[in-house]
């Protein structure tokens, strides 16, 4: 296994993508070859699905976390007959989600999948997602048209901050996040996942950087650096065409060691708990009485967009002493 940290050198593509980047840089590698991508959207109302790519602005769709579980609705049966057909399919997806896609892929086709993992935390309910989005809806008045799991454009890399757009306004919150975190809202099986090791389902791993601050911060822009593993040949392969477009440097994986790399998030004491408010009252008042962010946080929010706005990223990188 080789691990890098990595980054895109084109700014505006790294952008688009919740860390470095490196994704875009592969499935681009993959499209150049005339090969497929198939990964996680989001449709006209925000469920997320799998779904199949066959150019960049398809595959852009992709980019970009979403803390909710995937439908994969009919991606695997797509993507073996484009196996079939002796196209390379690149497959992403949580690992539970490539050991299914790798569990019904013949021998025969194996040479043509690629396949890349996320490193996973755990993940959430639909359920618990459609009931953030009908209270942002009915607090906000007006229906959802956009959604940014973790809005790095706006408040960087290192901050989790979700933002939807009502009415053509950004509205920042921390209430889905906060939830995620509590782990109260993840699946039952991601209490217990096999799949909580170094040893990976995918040809590649892809992950957040996190531990960069300390390991190498001269790398560190606060726009994103992906942490990647190359778990086979064929992953180191494709990586290597890859990182013609990318800045990237060999690292320690000790160095960038994340809990979901070692084992699952217990079931919190209060789990039951949770579930029970949720069926049995308004989410409304279940983020009032826990979750809601205060008037306090929405003006830090709104001041660090306008500092942002008005001040250089290396200046604040300065002063942060990064």
């Amino acid at each position: 296994m080789n691990t890098y940290i990595v980054k895109q050198k084109d700014m505006n593509s790294r952008m688009k993508s919740r860390s470095g980047g490196v994704f875009a840089a592969i499935s681009d590698a993959v499209l150049e070859a005339g090969g497929v991508v198939y990964g996680c959207a989001l449709d006209e109302e925000f469920h997320a699905y799998h779904r199949k790519a066959e150019t960049k602005e398809e595959r852009d769709l992709f980019r970009g976390s979403k803390y909710v579980q995937s439908d994969m609705k009919d991606a695997m049966k797509q993507a073996m007959e484009d196996l079939k057909d002796g196209r390379t399919v690149l497959f992403s997806g949580t690992p539970c989600q490539i050991a299914g896609m790798k569990a019904i892929c013949p021998a025969a086709y194996q040479d043509k999948l690629l396949c890349i993992d996320i490193v996973c935390h755990g993940v959430p309910s639909p359920a618990v997602w459609d009931s953030y989005k009908e209270y942002m809806q009915k607090k906000y008045h007006g229906k959802i048209t956009a959604v940014d799991f973790r809005n790095k454009r706006n408040h960087g890399w290192w901050e989790h901050i979700e933002s939807v757009k009502i009415h053509g306004i950004e509205v920042d919150s921390q209430i889905y996040k906060n939830l995620f975190y509590e782990h109260n809202v993840l699946r039952e099986c991601c209490y217990e996942c096999p799949y909580k090791s170094l040893e990976r389902q995918g040809d590649i791993t892809i992950a957040d950087a996190w531990g960069i601050a300390k390991a190498a911060p001269d790398f560190d822009d606060n726009h994103g650096v992906s942490l990647v593993l190359s778990n086979t040949c064929k992953g180191q392969e494709w990586l290597e065409k890859a990182f013609e477009d990318c800045d990237y440097r060999e690292c320690d994986i000790a160095d960038y060691m994340q809990e979901p790399f070692i084992r699952s998030f217990p079931k919190p004491d209060n789990y039951e708990e949770f579930w029970q408010d949720y069926f049995s009252k308004d989410f409304d008042k279940i983020v009032k009485d826990k979750y809601e962010d205060s008037l306090k946080m929405h003006l830090k929010w709104r001041i660090k967009r306008m500092v942002k706005a008005v001040v250089p990223q290396t200046l604040i990188n300065k002063l942060r002493g990064r």
